[in-house]
């Protein structure tokens, strides 16, 4: 009869996602996570068989985190539903401590295939969602989307080379811009 396991999948992908924002994803060991989580090595291998395993895992985790986050996030259009999302999703970031961890994250959705595809989705989750609440008019909304998202991911990248406050503040500041331009009628507060 099998052992009956006293850490779920999710408590264990949850630590591993921790090591590998902390360790990066070429310097996190197995024998990291058995500790973070306070298993044995052979138990996580039995489960998750090895590293690059355990770490795809963890990022189809985080893929389907943002499909249940969309999945469940009011439809509703418009500049106000579309500003309450993405102070929502921009506050998800915190106050950056751990952004360094994602670049490196980030640098293996490049180099991997497998990890690339879930990277992929993930981004056109919030393409979708930025496009399908932005009123019709007056500007395209497929553009509209795209710049909007490109604001925010380049805020991010700005912030880490010179941080100003809390990364969320300084995205929703950049976003908020971005928005004031486009829709200089709507006050984004």
């Amino acid at each position: 009869m099998p052992r009956p396991k006293l850490h779920s999948d999710d408590t264990i992908l949850a630590a591993a996602q921790k090591v590998l924002l902390t360790k990066g994803p070429s310097s996190f060991t197995l024998t990291d996570v058995a500790n973070e989580v306070g298993i044995s090595r052979a138990a996580l291998i039995q489960r998750f068989t090895d590293k690059k395993t355990l770490h795809f895992k963890v990022m189809e985790r985080s893929t389907q985190e943002v499909r249940d986050y969309f999945a469940s996030a009011s439809r509703q259009t418009g500049l106000q539903p579309l500003w309450a999302m993405l102070i929502d999703l921009i506050d998800g970031m915190g106050t950056g401590d751990d952004f360094a961890g994602y670049l490196l994250l980030e640098w293996n959705d490049v180099v991997d295939d497998d990890l690339n595809a879930l990277a992929r989705e993930r981004n056109r989750l919030v393409l979708v969602a930025i496009r399908d609440r932005l009123p019709a008019s007056p500007h395209d909304r497929d553009m509209a989307a795209s710049l909007i998202q490109s604001v925010i991911q380049g805020a991010c990248m700005q912030w880490l080379i010179d941080k100003q406050g809390p990364l969320s503040t300084f995205v929703v500041d950049q976003t908020r811009h971005i928005l004031s331009v486009l829709y200089p009628d709507h006050h984004f507060d």
